[in-house]
């Protein structure tokens, strides 16, 4: 009769463990979501870091495509902005 009792304080305990965690990530999601409220360039910022961090360590050939693209996206965009400006701007 004691395993038993061993047994279910066992399986209570990992049940509240499991509470726990659950209230804990929904807490950080409320905290996200509030960061994306109030700084939401921030926290795309941090967003996109946790990304590509988490790719770097799990597969880095996925990272290094992720990097190029990124970085042709933003060489993509100064160039549009740029040929936009001079089409605007006036003939001296």
């Amino acid at each position: 009769m004691k395993k038993v009792f061993a047994f279910l304080i066992l399986c209570m305990a990992l049940a509240l463990a499991r509470i726990l965690l659950m209230v804990l990530a929904v807490a950080l999601l409320l905290a996200l979501v509030h960061a994306f409220v109030t700084r939401p360039r921030e926290t795309l910022v941090f967003l996109g870091t946790l990304i590509l961090s988490s790719l770097a360590v799990a597969q880095p050939i996925a990272f290094i495509g992720g990097v190029v693209m990124v970085v042709l996206a933003a060489l993509l965009t100064s160039r549009l902005k740029r040929s936009e400006r001079r089409r605007l701007a006036p003939n001296r």
